[in-house]
């Protein structure tokens, strides 16, 4: 069962203010996204935050040879602002960007019985400007995909812990680089895109 807060009016301005307060970390089913809708050079667009430093209780750190990182979207040097925002603050990725962010201003919670409740993000409040707390029911629209973005991601972001798994505890070694990794897990991704896709899954 999965219920949503009946709290709000929501819809993205894309101005780009999300865009530069958080890092992003992903999965290898996002990084498959940017490959095969943007024709994105994944090297070049992802990066690895320092475990010791970032802290994710969802993400699965990636051990690169005797240290753990959380795979990112990457931002602009010496800021926190992601790559793909352009100068007049639209996503470039906006159509297949990371689950994540496709969240956001909303988050999730998973309960003991199964359940999962949806509500605002509290971060959101006061900063994302689409977000409006007028106590007027969601758009059935947004409910919907709400309900299925989290079922999704809640896959995508299992799939993805398996795959970090055999990669930390078969695969990597004192040799390994972050490239070794990012080639293991888009061929892992492209493996999970096949069964999502047969089961109805699938998001672009």
């Amino acid at each position: 069962m999965i219920t949503v807060r009946k709290m709000v009016t929501f819809k993205c301005k894309m101005n780009g203010r999300c865009c530069t307060r958080y890092w992003i970390p992903i999965t290898h089913l996002d990084a498959l996204r940017l490959v095969i809708y943007g024709n994105i050079n994944i090297y070049n667009a992802v990066e690895l935050k320092n475990a010791k430093i970032y802290k994710s209780t969802k993400f699965p750190p990636v051990k690169i040879r005797r240290n753990y990182y959380y795979l990112s979207l990457r931002e602009v040097e010496g800021t926190s602002t992601c790559i793909f925002l352009s100068p007049d603050g639209r996503c470039l990725v906006h159509e297949y960007k990371p689950l994540t962010c496709r969240f956001y201003p909303f988050v999730y919670t998973v309960h003991r019985d199964g359940s999962i409740s949806i509500s605002v993000n509290e971060k959101a409040i006061g900063e994302c400007p689409g977000l409006v707390l007028d106590g007027k029911p969601i758009d059935e629209e947004i409910v919907k995909r709400l309900v299925r973005l989290a079922k999704v991601r809640l896959l995508e972001i299992k799939l993805y812990k398996e795959v970090v798994h055999e990669w930390n505890s078969e695969l990597n070694n004192i040799f390994a680089k972050a490239r070794n990794f990012i080639d293991f897990m888009l061929e892992e991704a492209r493996k999970h895109k096949k069964m999502l896709e047969s089961r109805g899954l699938w998001v672009k």
